[in-house]
């Protein structure tokens, strides 16, 4: 199967939920900035949504370059993937309306959750269709930072029983595990 379709099909489904929540947004009642302080919670959801689609977009890519064939696994661990950055607009809104509530910071940790578990599938599918690409396999390793990851989220969860807004910062903490892509795919690709 062409890679290039399911890179195409990705783009636009992540250009389309992105531009959503930028269109989600508040605009301020009166245009002062007491009025835009009062929606830096909106801000805040939105600016981490954003980043951190971005950055699952940017390391996407970077692992992409690897990539020789796909398959059905694939295309179906993409498309659970893009179905977890799907919900971004929804939670993202459910946050900025509902900041200090236990319920919607448990919600939009669970998206970002469910988007890093598809971004995995993502990576352990690639490798399976593709086992003798030594290359991938090398660059996909990455168990110090999916730990790193997982770990600081369930942390967030359990510190968001007693203060929610810890939720939404330990994605931020999870997100600054991935925001620089790793070198592993442009050495592999130096290499040839």
């Amino acid at each position: 199967m062409n890679k290039e379709r399911l890179l195409a099909f990705t783009d636009a489904v992540l250009a389309i939920v992105m531009t959503i929540l930028v269109l989600d947004l508040p605009q301020p009642q009166t245009a002062t900035w007491s009025t835009i302080w009062h929606l830096r919670e909106s801000y805040l959801a939105y600016i981490i949504s954003f980043f951190g689609l971005a950055i699952m977009w940017n390391n996407h890519h970077n692992i992409f370059q690897l990539v020789r064939v796909i398959d059905g696994r694939v295309l179906w661990a993409n498309t659970m993937m893009l179905f977890g950055a799907s919900l971004f607009p929804y939670s993202t809104k459910f946050v900025e309306d509902h900041f200090d509530s236990f319920v919607a910071e448990f919600v939009y940790g669970l998206v970002f959750l469910f988007l890093s578990l598809g971004y995995f599938g993502v990576y352990y599918t690639l490798v399976k269709c593709d086992p003798k690409n030594t290359k991938l396999r090398r660059a996909v390793d990455r168990h110090g930072k999916i730990v790193g990851d997982f770990s600081i989220k369930l942390l967030g969860f359990i510190i968001g029983f007693w203060y929610p807004p810890a939720i939404l910062l330990s994605t931020i903490c999870a997100m600054s595990i991935w925001v620089i892509p790793e070198r592993k795919a442009e050495v592999e690709l130096e290499g040839k």
